[in-house]
């Protein structure tokens, strides 16, 4: 079973035992629990679950397991023959989560309706004028 999860204005497809890394700092402590209960999407082996309604009571936990900064990405301005020039550099936050469950009750799949097959109605034959000579 996996999920689409929206965390801090992304996406993520996640699965029970996954690691993540999510572009911003979370303000809770390492070892601590979170949950998110902005699911997307629910998939299982047959099922596929999109309704929002049917959607709300699912909820995927994770477990905070570091705090980090990513790569420095230095960024640098310049024009030329005016003696202008700006270096600046930037590290993202970073914080490392392992999915430890997708809860949620699961909904009955909707019984396929199925109509009545009306008796289909042959359509009339043609009546064929017979060429009357005088």
């Amino acid at each position: 079973m996996f999920a689409i999860v929206e965390i801090y204005g992304k996406q993520y497809k996640v699965a029970k035992g996954d690691t993540l890394l999510v572009d911003s700092k979370i303000d809770i402590a390492v070892g601590k629990t979170l949950k998110f209960d902005n699911v997307k999407a629910i998939s299982d082996k047959d099922t596929n679950i999109f309704n929002p309604k049917e959607l709300d009571s699912f909820k995927v936990s994770a477990k905070v397991l570091e705090h980090k900064k990513a790569n420095k990405v230095t960024i640098i301005k310049k024009k030329r023959r005016k003696g202008y020039q700006r270096k600046n550099g930037h590290r993202q936050d970073l914080t490392m989560l392992e999915i430890q469950s997708i809860t949620g009750t699961k909904v009955k799949a909707a019984a396929k309706t199925t109509k009545a097959a009306a008796p289909k109605k042959k359509p009339a034959a043609k009546k064929k004028v017979a060429d009357k000579k005088k």
